[in-house]
């Protein structure tokens, strides 16, 4: 068995005496000896303790093991032990240090969490955590607050969402922003669904489908131009008007209304982000520069740090509020590139507080009991505030 011996200088807690070593106890742990009041102790360190109940704690949360099986390695019988003794753990909140790198592209999506809270995640072109923001919805404040802190990338790729394009022309201005190109075909398939019965919404389809596979300016080009001739088919198609005469029943109100209102808005939304720029921005030559290939979707933010999150709360159901931020907050930091728990715990997160005494326990003057006072006119040992002696109801 290996015996670890330590080169700290131990001080008796009796006569606060240096201690001197005196051989180990059969479990292997070091024994002290003062040789002033004679006092023989193995001087456990709570720290110690501590931290190996930090790492059992961390173990579990970000993990897949029960609450059982945490407890046993522990020692510990059940798994409310285990949760009486890391109840301190839940108070060791994790952040993350400020970037001051230049990264050539980050990604941005928010995941939806139980209670009503969206977690907001930056990260880098390692695809590691750079920052996290907590919020209700995708608003421009919380996206701003998520960017502070950050230097200007060379390329932002998100969803598209309003709030973050908003925050992005306040923080930065002008930095190209890619539109996640999976996100397009999710939102053509809301409006096309994935069965169309009008041939131009099946090849319509059919073209947006092909857009994840386009990797370089010249295979955006020529998706361009099959968008450009699939319009110049289907044009007139599109400019298709219903009249009120014509369908009293979905009027509304309304004089005239498209006819194919859903293939408008699912061709006009890729027009429209291919002139702001936002389409096929991770092939311009000009973004791209002299490095490697730019990503044109957000695939290694949701399928990695997204997707840990939400396996990790499907393995931890039924947490708290408090509880299931802390458990993301945590799991979130573990897949940051250099984590270090273990530094964001003081001693104060153990310490418990002694209840502060109540210095007598005679009534407070003015009251009989310090607990309750009769209502004023009432004698209270006539009225059910008295013992009381006889018979309290039926005996069978």
């Amino acid at each position: 068995m290996s015996r670890s011996k330590s080169s700290k200088a131990r001080k008796c807690p009796v006569c606060n005496e240096s201690m001197r070593k005196k051989g180990f106890t059969k479990a292997g742990t070091q024994r002290w000896k003062c040789d002033v009041c004679r006092l023989s102790s193995t001087m456990r360190r709570e720290d110690r303790t501590r931290m190996t109940e930090f790492r059992a704690f961390l173990t579990w949360i970000t993990g897949k093991q029960s609450m059982s099986e945490a407890a046993r390695s522990l020692g510990l019988s059940g798994s409310r032990q285990f949760s009486r003794r890391i109840a301190w753990c839940w108070n060791v909140e994790p952040t993350l240090p400020g970037d001051s790198r230049f990264h050539r592209y980050v990604m941005v999506d928010g995941t939806y969490v139980p209670y009503g809270w969206c977690l907001l995640v930056l990260t880098g072109e390692d695809g590691r955590p750079v920052r996290w923001q907590w919020c209700s919805t995708e608003t421009r404040l919380a996206y701003l607050q998520l960017f502070r802190g950050i230097k200007k990338p060379g390329l932002l790729v998100c969803d598209g969402g309003q709030g973050c394009l908003a925050a992005v022309e306040t923080r930065w201005k002008t930095v190209p922003v890619q539109r996640c190109l999976v996100h397009v075909l999710r939102n053509t398939r809301i409006d096309l669904t994935n069965k169309p019965k009008s041939k131009a919404g099946q090849e319509l389809l059919r073209l947006v489908r092909k857009l994840t596979r386009v990797k370089t300016a010249d295979e955006a080009a020529a998706w361009l131009a099959a968008l450009n001739t699939w319009h110049s088919e289907h044009g007139s198609y599109l400019k298709e008007r219903t009249t009120a005469r014509q369908d009293p029943i979905h009027a509304k109100g309304r004089k005239w209304w498209w006819t194919h209102e859903r293939l408008r808005r699912a061709y006009f939304r890729l027009t429209r982000l291919n002139r702001s720029g936002m389409l096929f921005t991770f092939c311009n030559p000009t973004v791209v520069g002299d490095g490697g290939i730019l990503p044109s979707t957000t695939n290694q933010l949701e399928g990695g740090v997204n997707a840990v999150i939400k396996r990790m709360l499907d393995h931890h159901r039924g947490l708290s509020e408090m509880h299931m931020k802390r458990c993301c907050e945590w799991t979130v930091y573990m897949l940051t590139a250099n984590p270090d728990p273990m530094s964001f715990i003081i001693p104060e997160h153990w310490k418990t507080k002694k209840a502060e005494s109540a210095g007598h326990d005679e009534p407070v003057p003015g009251t009989l009991t310090a607990v309750q006072l009769p209502t004023t006119g009432i004698n209270a040992y006539e009225n059910g505030f008295g013992i009381r002696t006889g018979w309290a109801g039926r005996s069978k």
